[in-house]
This record gives structure tokens, sequence and C-alpha cells, in this order.
């Protein structure tokens, strides 16, 4: 019976051993991780209006050779404003295209 008792001691202390072990290895993990996530959510933000940027710069024409995010939005707002102004002559052309039918 001692035998048993020794075999169930060592048994009982390689899991407590076991445990120990795991208990450092999840400590050190989180320990390890924790600056990885705050420098990637840190980046993400960045990430995600970089992303923007390239998905403007590709629906506003020439802008890929401008000159930094101020460029980027003055050749915007410009591109918009041409927009809007193509978009009033379209409609006033559509009005006198249509009085002049019904005539």
């Amino acid at each position: 019976m001692g035998v048993t008792t020794l075999e169930g001691q060592r048994k009982e202390s390689i899991w407590v051993l076991m445990r120990r072990q795991r208990a450092r290895r999840a400590l050190v993990k989180k320990i390890m991780i924790r600056p990885r996530k705050s420098l990637e959510a840190s980046r993400r933000p960045c990430r995600a209006i970089q992303g923007r940027v390239k998905t403007l710069k590709e629906l506003v024409p020439n802008t890929k050779t401008s000159q930094g995010l101020d460029g980027l939005f003055r050749q915007t707002a410009d591109y918009i404003l041409a927009l809007e102004m193509k978009v009033r002559v379209m409609q006033t052309m559509v009005q006198v295209l249509t009085e002049t039918n019904c005539v």
C-alpha cells in the first residue's frame, strides 16, 4: 500500500506541477500579448484611414500623385464642385429640351 501512495503522491505532484506550469505559461502569454494587442489596436484606425484614403484616390480622377491629404481633399472638393456643376447643366438641358418638345 505504501507503493501506491507513493505513486499516487508522485502523480498528484506531477499534476500540480503541470498546473503551475500552465498557469505560468498563461501568465507569460498574457503579458507578452498585451503590448501587441495595444499596438495593433492603435494601428487599426490608421489602417482604416489609409484604406479610405486609397478608396478616395481611386474614386477621384488625377489624385494618384496628389501631395498629401491636404492636396487630396482639395482635389476631392474641386471634383465634387465640378460634378455638381455638370448635374446643374444637365438639368438645365433637360428642362430646355422638354419645353421645346412640348411647344
